[in-house]
């Protein structure tokens, strides 16, 4: 390794290195996410996936892996009333559309593999299952994650040799279309996992069984793309060391198994750690600390001496860095975060970390895939649309009033300034942030916290916006200023009660209560409300030794997260204790006990403290004057609507981008 260089804040980062003969500008990979809802009907690489892949390489990341790309459309079916849902490596001809991809990739100095999969299996989507009609397929005759209702059918042996050829074709065709490599997509509890996995191979013939057994079917993929491509065209492979849930795979055959594919000659490992089964693991939500899977690059490491690739929730510039200076890993895979922001690589080069727009680990991205939408991010509304939405100056110069320095006051005033246009951000308080200033109170959520702070810079330095903090607007105010327009964004409020019989003589508090510190002494919490923020209360006040119960009337905690997320929460809510109660009405609340009906039956529960967290209202008091005053008015995020950040984000940006 070389030593630091005074120049570079990152010096380890922005090494070269090599992946068998293919030599990287630097050490981050772009990770593989999928991107099937923009794919081309006929299997190909869209446009807008080009894009979105060209603007990644424009950013300076030295590798970019593509999300999974489909060997055979036969043997597992992937059409949709006759279009293809995926792109799929299985016929030359379409070597002429994926080498434009791979052209425009190599114009920035970046490199591009294609990850190659054998398909989904077990985890076959739901959406699709939904319709009818698939019969899914498996190592053995196993339950689907999505429809433990349904039983995949066991493979053939030719459906498998099917597979296995159709990796050789695939490789070829990737050679041909001038990529750098491939990725073999070997984890996550998808087909290859599966077989891999003696959780799910219960075969008994030459494809399971024993650990070899159960290992040909890689082993015989690696050797067709061998024998198709040639030795010197790169491999990595893809899996998890460890599965993370009970009688899933554990570290000691993880090892086992790298030390086996070293042995066939892959190029370099790509290691994280769970499955379908644990989603919280390969999908690291917000509550996840940075590096989460950074032991088991460093156990892989140390076990073999092929080159290893980090990844989970490594987008923080000095913690990958860090992770490369004390070797535990080669290289650093990022994936959400160079959806957040696709110039982190160029940014952390020049030392500039404070401008990164950081992601947050919500999940709205695949939250979106889930649903058959196109990729995109939270905080980037750009991310998946690169082209359509690119910001232009505007022709029309006008004098702008925002507001609100929340969340979406503060991206508006931020892209109308960027476009040309004199912005005044009004602020009512001492600090920009609105609700950020509140979620990030919580250990849990400190992506928040950067999120917040990244906003909060990003307004102070541009140009021809000015803040005016400790001013509360009026319609005096308004009429005295007459802007050209006007972008409304005075956020929300708690929801005080919502009818509960004799909540109005109570003194309770608010998530923003708990959050500010004026929590009264007791032992005993009662949280009302079991959404996202409900349960997080009930975390942060678990970790403050208290005895919480979360009481929520719908059938499930959490329901507003995605699924990783909701599972990770539940689990640290499970491990402090806290007492979760679903299906439970609340029906009168009096100065010692809440009165529910949880199905046919009254239960009581008594407390010290009462938290409630039973929704938002939006605060759009000056909505009425702001219209009558200013011609052009726009009402965004929780003033209109209290909803995610995504939601405050997209809509500042959908308006202020054309106005």
């Amino acid at each position: 390794m070389k030593t630091e260089s005074p120049r570079m804040k990152y010096p380890y980062l922005f090494e070269t290195g090599n992946i068998g003969k293919v030599t990287l500008n630097n050490r981050i990979v772009m990770a593989p996410m999928g991107t099937p809802a923009m794919t081309g009907v006929d299997g190909t690489f869209s446009e807008r996936v080009i894009d979105h892949y060209e603007r990644r390489a424009m950013g300076r990341v030295g590798l970019i892996i593509t999300g999974l790309n489909f060997v055979n459309s036969k043997v597992e079916p992937l059409e949709i009333d006759g279009q293809s849902s995926n792109v799929t490596f299985d016929s030359l001809w379409k070597a002429r559309n994926f080498v434009q991809l791979t052209e425009r990739v190599h114009d920035y100095g970046s490199k591009i593999f294609a990850q190659l999969t054998a398909g989904f299996g077990r985890v076959f989507p739901k959406r699709f299952l939904d319709r009818g009609g698939i019969e899914c397929i498996a190592p053995s005759p196993v339950r689907l994650f999505w429809r433990p209702d349904m039983v995949a059918r066991e493979m053939t042996k030719e459906e498998i040799e099917t597979i296995v050829a159709s990796f050789g074709k695939a490789a070829e065709i990737a050679r041909e279309s001038m990529f750098d490599g491939i990725e073999i997509h070997g984890h996550e509890g998808y087909l290859i996992d599966q077989f891999m996995s003696e959780v799910w191979n219960r075969r008994d013939d030459e494809y399971g069984g024993d650990f070899e057994r159960r290992m040909n079917f890689p082993l015989s993929i690696i050797r067709t793309v061998r024998k198709a491509a040639g030795r010197d065209f790169p491999i990595i492979f893809r899996l998890g060391l460890d599965h993370k849930f009970s009688g899933g795979r554990t570290v000691g055959e993880g090892i086992r198994i790298i030390k086996t594919l070293e042995n066939e000659g892959v190029s370099a490992l790509h290691v994280d750690a769970g499955c379908y089964d644990s989603w919280h693991w390969p999908h690291p939500p917000i509550y996840q600390p940075p590096g989460c899977m950074v032991d088991m690059a460093e156990t892989a490491k140390s076990h073999v001496s092929l080159p290893i690739i980090a990844v989970g929730r490594l987008g923080y510039p000095e913690i990958a860095d860090r992770v490369l200076k004390e070797r535990r890993a080669d290289f650093i895979a990022m994936g959400r975060p160079l959806l957040a922001d696709p110039d982190l690589p160029a940014k952390a080069a020049r030392g500039e970390a404070e401008e990164i727009r950081p992601c947050i680990g919500c999940h709205d991205c695949l939250e979106r895939l889930r649903s058959s939408q196109s990729i995109s991010c939270a905080v980037n509304p750009q991310c998946g649309d690169e082209r359509r939405l690119t910001l232009y100056s505007t022709s029309n110069r006008k004098r702008v009033m925002v507001i609100g320095g929340g969340v979406a006051g503060m991206e508006a005033a931020r892209v109308c300034a960027v476009r040309g246009h004199t912005v005044d951000l009004y602020e009512k308080t001492d600090r920009l942030g609105g609700i950020l200033k509140l979620a990030s109170s919580n250990c849990l959520k400190q992506d928040l916290k950067r999120f917040m702070d990244y906003q909060v810079g990003q307004v102070q330095k541009t140009a021809d916006l000015h803040i005016r903090m400790n001013t509360e607007v009026t319609e005096e105010i308004i009429r005295t200023e007459r802007p050209d327009l006007l972008f409304l964004a005075t956020g929300s409020e708690p929801v005080k009660g919502a009818g509960i019989q004799g909540i109005d003589k109570l003194a309770f508090l608010t998530a923003e209560d708990v959050y500010e510190g004026r929590i009264p002494d007791g032992s005993r919490v009662v949280v009302i409300g079991g959404g996202s923020v409900g349960c997080e209360v009930a975390h942060y006040l678990a970790d403050q030794n208290f005895q919480v119960t979360v009481l929520e009337m719908r059938s499930g905690m959490a329901a507003d997260l995605f699924s990783a997320n909701r599972e990770m929460l539940l689990q640290e809510l499970e491990r402090r204790n806290v007492q979760l109660v679903t299906n439970a009405k609340v029906e009168r609340v009096t100065s010692e006990e809440v009165v529910t009906a949880v199905g046919a039956d009254h239960k009581t529960f008594g407390y010290d403290l009462l938290v409630l967290c039973i929704g938002r209202s939006a605060v759009d008091k000056l909505a009425e004057a702001a219209r009558r005053l200013v011609k052009e008015v726009y009402v965004i995020g929780d003033c209109r609507s209290p909803r995610k950040i995504k939601h405050a984000i997209w809509e500042a940006f959908k308006w202020s981008r054309i106005v």
